[in-house]
């Protein structure tokens, strides 16, 4: 008895905690943000995992066009000893390619999805992500580099992650 009521005087912060509306309880089958109404809390999550992943891959997208000669001297030194060496310059563009499409389809998603309110676009955009994903992780393990390959692993979770809940 003498435990509990060492903690009495926090009873006043911790009821308004225990009595707080659950987003369900304030909103029903239907949440806003900024004043914009969504079919749930999914949807939202949905949105939030595109501009992660958006900002991620169009950095690196971008980063591909702008010091395309850094890449492809770091690349030629990362697959020294692999049979992709030759390839390097097409891979390099293929996945440039692949980051700035799939970071633009997210990013025209994520507009489609406060305009529209669908979130259609984001799955595609996510679907080319996941596919640049394993392209990348492929390239790693043949690179050898198993760190480098694990490091994609949660983005590629994460990828998932939102390509599921869009049931």
């Amino acid at each position: 008895m003498i435990q509990y009521a060492r903690f009495i005087f926090l009873l006043p912060f911790i009821n308004p905690i225990l009595s707080a509306e659950s987003v369900l309880d304030k909103y029903g089958d239907r949440i806003e943000l900024l004043g914009i109404p969504f079919k749930g809390p999914m949807e939202l999550c949905q949105i939030f995992i595109a501009i992660f992943i958006s900002i991620a891959f169009l950095q690196s997208g971008l980063d591909k066009i702008i010091d395309r000669k850094g890449n492809i001297e770091f690349l030629n030194i990362h697959f020294s000893k692999s049979s992709l060496l030759k390839v390097i310059p097409f891979m390099l563009s293929l996945l440039m390619i692949l980051e700035l499409t799939g970071s633009l389809m997210l990013i025209y998603g994520i507009y489609f999805a406060f305009a529209m309110r669908s979130t259609l676009w984001i799955f595609y955009g996510f679907v080319v992500i996941a596919i640049t994903l394993i392209i990348l992780f492929g390239g790693q393990r043949i690179a050898k580099d198993y760190l480098g390959a694990a490091d994609l692993v949660p983005y590629f979770i994460l990828i998932m992650l939102g390509i599921m809940s869009m049931y």
